[in-house]
């Protein structure tokens, strides 16, 4: 066969293809053109729209249409497919249980998404034999129907084989009489067989039942027979597995539960004074003797209580087990009475001890004691009843001295106890008598201890504060009320003044509570002029207890306690310009404490505490130091000082210039270099060695405890070295905390150079080694401070003249369009509504090009249907005449 040689193209087959490919390309007419005008021609640019193919576009869209929106009307409601989207299903690793699990925990989360999203408090209701587990109540014991009926007929329900033989089928030749019983004999026989069955079990059932109710009652006595040296067998849990846990969470849903709602300031209020009422009610009628406490004790029967404490006869035909048990509860008895005894007694010492002494260390170890005491007797009583007879007597010794300060005849109990404990033999006939006499002793011991218990009652609830008050009117009214208690005391009872009187409830308490403001700062005021320690220490922490409820009443009405203070702080400042040298007295100081407590100390410009700021600058500028108690008040002021400008950080020349004056009356003179102070010290005068050691301190031991000012420091006279030592250590602190304060302004060398002189050219020979290293790091902070670098004060430089030009000729070109003035944000927010505009214009055309796509072809359907139909409406109507035309011929026939 021939090899046929590949057909070689050529530029001429070539050039004429291309022709034909022009020659069937459509040229386009002027119009199917659409020519887009530019509004600004700009050089060099081309444009991609500058014309546009109407024709070509449609028809591109149409296309697109074709594919894309048509083909998905045509599968839209059509269903051809199935999917397996069981759980588990595709998943190889899940068995089938697994599979079953998971199946279950999604179908109850479907139902609990569904219809019990609200349902917080519904539950599965668990039942037997129809009726709800939730019914039966807690100690019932319900029994089926069933143990009524014999078991034959619990089985079938029907009669006995052997009735129904003897009395439905017997009779007859065949049959073997053996007696001579009638019908009726044996019917009356089965009746009376079953009565007697019954009352069987009904008998067993009550005896059962007695014996049920005798263990529940005793069961507390016979745990002490069971040895409690056992232990029990710590079983080893297995660990429950992170996986088990999530699958069980799954499977049981979880339920909200229902909580309260939230509750406003005001519900909040008015339930706390419902609260101090109730109890203001209860202590009133403790008072009278009357107690809900006492009628719940009586009401209440515990297991041990079921008998009431009778005790009933020993005969002679009970047994030896019998008697034991007796005597479990009569030993029982007295115990319980003994505990009693000792528990009121111990809590009359308890309270007897809170009012006589306020010391809360005393106390808790007190409390301690008694919580021991009682842990103790519980212990003793849980323990086994094998050495009861050896312990009793350790009992007793210690039961004597409780039982001599609260009750007399507690000694007839004991003697009952120890006769029981060793005459356990001879109860059961010969000694009735006897026990119904210590039977009657009992009952007067009750009778006794429940006196006993009423009366403390009853003095308890006298001593203990009421528990509502009325708001004071007068100045008077609120001293009676609060002047015989201690700070504690005070404390609780201006709380529970602000409860039942709080500004929520009523708005006239707005008005009560800031006269009670007033009150309390008089009250304050007043407990400031005693001299003695004691006083004093009493008014710090009469202070510091009433600062909160203080700062609660300034908040509840700020106008009126800022008028209050701001009278007061000027009738202060009067006072203290009548006597300007003289340091003021503790009733001023406490009021400047009390303002940094009660108002913020960092604004600029505060109506009270910018004052205060100012009155104590004049103080330690103006008063001269004379004396020991001058001292202690001055550095009290820097100190509150330090405190009102911590935050803000505000320079205060007088602290300066009174911690250099301390520091110079404390260092021996003369110095080696001249050294001048400023008002109020003085270089040379009676006062310039104020505060210099006048023995060798070189081996004291300093620590932060030793150095502290004491309240002392304030009230006595007397000048010692370890005042001085601590008065200089306390400067030195101070120096330390405004250095830090003020080391970041410029000047912060030239404020502390004055006192950096006096610390390098004084000596410190007398000084502990401690003192010394604080002096000496002091000194090198100071120091650094002068390597801080400055910035020289320089003019403002001088801008530049512009060089003198004509104005540039501005055409304005006006479009036709008005543009507003606008900043760069909006014209950029124009912008994008401009371009959302466009944008939504653009799609809902694009929407509706698509409806009229869709509905052109719903039309095409309609209109090939409409054939469809009119055809084969034709091809019937064409057979049934020729159907028509046959019968018709058959009938001529």
């Amino acid at each position: 066969m021939a090899k046929i040689k590949n057909k070689k193209s050529n530029l001429a087959d070539n050039y004429a293809k291309i022709r034909k490919q022009q020659l069937n390309k459509k040229t386009l007419t002027p119009f199917e053109i659409h020519v887009n005008k530019t509004k600004q021609n700009v050089l060099g640019r081309k444009s991609k729209v500058d014309h546009g193919l109407p024709g070509i576009a449609r028809t591109k869209a149409i296309t697109k249409r074709k594919n894309t929106l048509l083909l998905e009307y045509k599968v839209k409601d059509k269903d051809n497919i199935f999917l397996d989207r069981r759980i588990g299903e595709k998943n190889s690793g899940m068995s089938e249980e697994d599979k079953a699990m998971a199946r279950f925990a999604a179908e109850r989360i479907k139902a609990h998404k569904k219809k019990d999203i609200f349902n917080l408090n519904d539950e599965e209701i668990l039942t037997h034999r129809g009726q709800s587990l939730i019914d039966i109540e807690k100690y019932d014991n319900p029994r089926s129907d069933e143990d009524d009926y014999s078991d034959d007929e619990n089985k079938t329900g029907k009669l006995d084989k052997k009735f129904v033989e003897d009395a439905h089928f017997g009779g007859g030749v065949l049959s073997k009489s053996t007696s001579q019983m009638s019908r009726k004999d044996l019917i009356d026989q089965l009746i009376y067989e079953s009565k007697k069955r019954k009352a069987e079990r009904q008998k067993i059932r009550e005896q059962t039942i007695d014996l049920t109710e005798k263990l529940d009652s005793e069961w507390h006595d016979l745990l002490p027979l069971v040895s409690s040296s056992k232990l029990k067998e710590i079983e080893d849990k297995p660990k429950v597995d992170d996986y088990d846990i999530s699958l069980r969470t799954l499977k049981y849903e979880a339920r909200g539960m229902p909580t309260d709602k939230l509750k406003s300031e005001e519900e909040i209020v008015k339930k706390e004074k419902l609260a101090l009422e109730k109890l203001e009610e209860d202590r009133l009628m403790r008072m009278k003797g009357f107690s809900d406490e006492a009628e719940f004790q009586r009401n209440h029967k515990s297991a041990d209580d079921l008998d009431n404490f009778k005790i009933e006869r020993i005969e002679d035909k009970s047994s030896d087990n019998e008697s034991n048990d007796d005597k479990i509860k009569l030993i029982k008895l007295c115990n319980a009475e003994i505990t009693k005894n000792k528990k009121n007694n111990s809590e009359e010492e308890v309270n007897n001890e809170i009012d006589q002494d306020n010391d809360d260390d005393k106390e808790d170890e007190e409390g301690n004691k008694i919580d021991e005491d009682s842990d103790e007797n519980i212990e003793e009583e849980s323990d086994n009843l094998s050495d009861l007879k050896d312990s009793d007597s350790s009992d007793n010794e210690k039961e004597e001295n409780v039982e001599d300060k609260a009750f007399a005849n507690a000694n007839n109990i004991q003697a009952v106890e120890k006769a029981l404990c060793k005459n356990i033999e001879c109860i059961k006939g010969n000694n009735i008598k006897a026990n119904d006499d210590s039977i009657a002793s009992s009952n007067n011991s009750k009778a006794d201890v429940s006196i006993g218990i009423k009366e403390a009652m009853m003095e308890k609830a006298r001593q203990e504060l009421p528990y509502t008050f009325t708001a004071p009117v007068t100045y008077k009214e609120l001293q009676a009320l609060i002047k015989d208690y201690n700070p504690d005391y005070q404390s609780v009872v201006i709380e529970r003044i602000i409860k039942c009187n709080h500004w929520k409830l009523s708005n006239e308490n707005k008005e009560k509570l800031s006269n009670l403001f007033s009150f309390l700062l008089q009250y304050l005021n007043d407990c400031t002029f005693g001299n003695d320690l004691e006083e004093l220490t009493k008014f710090f922490q009469l202070f510091d207890r009433l600062c909160p409820h203080l700062y609660d009443l300034t908040h509840a009405n700020p106008e009126s306690t800022k008028l209050c203070l701001h009278d007061i702080l000027k009738e202060k400042h009067s006072i203290f310009e009548k006597s300007i040298k003289t340091y003021p007295k503790l009733d001023t100081l406490f009021l400047f404490k009390l303002v940094s407590i009660l108002y913020p100390t960092s604004d600029f410009r505060h109506p009270i505490v910018t004052p205060c700021l100012v009155f104590m600058s004049q103080i330690l500028f103006k008063c001269k130091v004379r004396r020991k108690q001058d001292i202690s008040k001055g550095l009290f002021l820097c100190t509150l000082i330090l405190e009102y400008t911590i935050l803000n950080k505000r320079w205060s020349p007088s602290v300066i210039n009174f911690l250099r004056g301390i520091i110079f009356i404390s260092l021996p003179k003369p110095f080696s270099k001249l050294i001048k102070v400023l008002p109020p010290f003085k270089t040379a005068n009676e006062f310039s060695n104020l505060l210099v050691l006048e023995e060798d301190q070189k081996n004291l031991k300093v620590n932060s405890v030793t150095t502290r000012m004491l309240i002392e420091d304030l009230c006595s006279e007397a000048l010692d070295d370890s005042y001085r030592l601590r008065t200089f250590i306390t400067t030195i602190n101070l120096l330390h905390e405004f250095k830090e304060q003020y080391k970041e302004l410029d000047s912060a060398y030239y404020i502390f150079e004055p006192i950096l002189t006096l610390l390098k050219y004084g000596s410190l020979e007398r000084y502990p080694a401690e003192v010394k290293k604080k002096v000496n790091d002091l000194v090198a902070d100071l120091t650094k401070l002068n390597d801080k670098k400055l910035k020289y004060l320089v003019f403002n430089k001088k801008k530049p003249k512009a060089l003198r030009m004509y104005e540039p000729r501005i055409e304005v070109v006006y479009d036709g369009k008005k543009h507003k003035p606008m900043s760069k944000a909006k014209a950029e927010r124009e912008k994008l509504l401009h371009k959302l505009k466009k944008e939504t214009k653009s799609a809902i055309r694009e929407v509706r090009k698509d409806n009229a796509f869709l509905s052109k072809v719903k039309i095409k359907q309609q209109i090939a249907s409409d054939i469809e139909r009119k055809r084969k409406v034709k091809e019937i109507f064409g057979d049934a005449a020729k159907q028509q035309s046959e019968i018709k011929k058959f009938k001529r026939k």
